[in-house]
C-alpha cells in the first residue's frame, strides 16, 4: 500500500488539469497488474495506491509512472491481505 499525499505547494487547478492523463495512465498500470486499486480522500488530500511489487523500491518504481506523482511525498507499506 502506498500513501501519497500532495505537498502543501501543490497547485490543485493543476492536478485537476491533469487528471484526464492520470486516468489514463492508472488504466495502463492496471492492465499491467501492477497498480490494483486507487482511493483518494480530497479532504485529506491523499490518495491510496495498492500496489503490486516485490518491494519497496518496486512499488515507488511503479508509483512514479503516474505523472501525478510529481505532487507527492510517498508513505510506503507492505501489507498482507486477510480477506
Amino acid at each position: 500500500m502506498v500513501v501519497c499525499t500532495f505537498r502543501p505547494d501543490t497547485v490543485m487547478d493543476e492536478v485537476t488539469a491533469m487528471v484526464p492523463e492520470e486516468m489514463a495512465q492508472v488504466k495502463v498500470l492496471h492492465t499491467e497488474g501492477v497498480l490494483t486499486a486507487v482511493r483518494v480522500s480530497i479532504a485529506r488530500d491523499k490518495v491510496f495506491l495498492e500496489v503490486a511489487a516485490d518491494d519497496a523500491a518496486g512499488a515507488k518504481t511503479t508509483v512514479q509512472r503516474l505523472p501525478m506523482s510529481k505532487w507527492w511525498d510517498l508513505e510506503i507499506y507492505q501489507v498482507n491481505a486477510l480477506l
